[in-house]
Order: C-alpha cells, then sequence, then structure tokens
C-alpha cells in the first residue's frame, strides 16, 4: 500500500511540474477567416530567351480578413511586404513564383512572418501560404493554408516593372503556441 500510495504521489506530482511549465499547453489555431489582398509593387527582369523570363520584385498590400462572431461581421486589416520570384514562361503558360511575406497587424504590435509557394498559368497560380514564426501577438505563429494569386509584371524600360494583382486564402488559418 505504501508503495503504491508513493507511486501516485510521484505521477500526481510530475503532472503538476508539467503542467506548470507548459509541456501540456495547447495550441491555439485561428480561423481569420475569407481573407483577401490586392498587391501594388516593382519588378526587375531577365530574359532567358525562348519565352522564359525571371522577374525579381516587391509587392506590397493589405490583408483584408472577414469572419463573423455570432450575428456581426468582423473585418481585420494587416500590412503585407513580399519579396518575389517569378519564374515564366510565356510561350507554355507556365509560372511559378515564391515569397516571403512579413504581416504587419494591431498598429505594428503584431508581426508575422510567411512563406509561400505556387505554380499555375501565367494569369494565376495556386499554392501554400506556411506561417513561419512572428512576434508580439504572432510569436510562434505557425500553419500553412491553401490560396491562389496573381501577380502580373508588365515591363517599363525593358528591365524594370511595375506589378498589380491580388491573392486570395479562402480560409485564412494559422496556430499560436
Amino acid at each position: 500500500m505504501r508503495i503504491s500510495s508513493y507511486f501516485l504521489f510521484v505521477i500526481v506530482l510530475g503532472g503538476f511540474v508539467a503542467t506548470i511549465n507548459g509541456s501540456f499547453a495547447y495550441a491555439k489555431t485561428v480561423e481569420a477567416g475569407d481573407s483577401s489582398s490586392s498587391w501594388i509593387g516593382t519588378g526587375e527582369f531577365l530574359e532567358l530567351g525562348n519565352g522564359e523570363q525571371v522577374v525579381n520584385g516587391i509587392v506590397k498590400g493589405v490583408l483584408i480578413s472577414r469572419h463573423k462572431d455570432g450575428a456581426k461581421m468582423i473585418v481585420h486589416s494587416s500590412r503585407l511586404t513580399c519579396p518575389v520570384r517569378v519564374n515564366l514562361n510565356r510561350n507554355k503558360d507556365y509560372q511559378a513564383i515564391e515569397g516571403l511575406c512579413t504581416v504587419v497587424a494591431h498598429e505594428g504590435k503584431d508581426v508575422g512572418y510567411a512563406h509561400w509557394k505556387c505554380t499555375g498559368n501565367v494569369k494565376e497560380c495556386m499554392g501554400d501560404f506556411t506561417f513561419t514564426g512572428g512576434a508580439g501577438g504572432f510569436n510562434g505563429m505557425s500553419g500553412t493554408t491553401p490560396f491562389q494569386t496573381s501577380i502580373v509584371f508588365e515591363s517599363q524600360d525593358g528591365k524594370n516593372g511595375q506589378a498589380i494583382g491580388y491573392a486570395v486564402w479562402p480560409n485564412l488559418t494559422y496556430t499560436l503556441p
């Protein structure tokens, strides 16, 4: 009896200590809802021949997320800044885009980081948007959510260009520790 009481005490004490140091803490999944952004930006073109181009640029926009809280519609906005690399072939109607984004929310108090990739035709591509960390309220932000985007770069002087476009996240979600 004494040995079983001792083991019970050790197990309860171990559970208590693990709870205090956060080992049993659970992550919180945030469903930001239907989200979208329009893009503007600039880029530098590298012509590879046979319709192939690489554009190294930066796009910026405002991320608008909408979700319901009971009967009330809640709208959040964040600034997006994303360096991008666009590999495209106009002859084959193909593009692959890779980007790194900084998401700044709540007047700069919360900053999130993301990496994304997509492939598709030269007008639109679909892929994954992965949160890779953050600061403030977004510290430890993680998760991958599908999205689609269109970024159209037009050459202005043969080497440099302007960009316009949009991005859509049908159900933007992420996890916080």
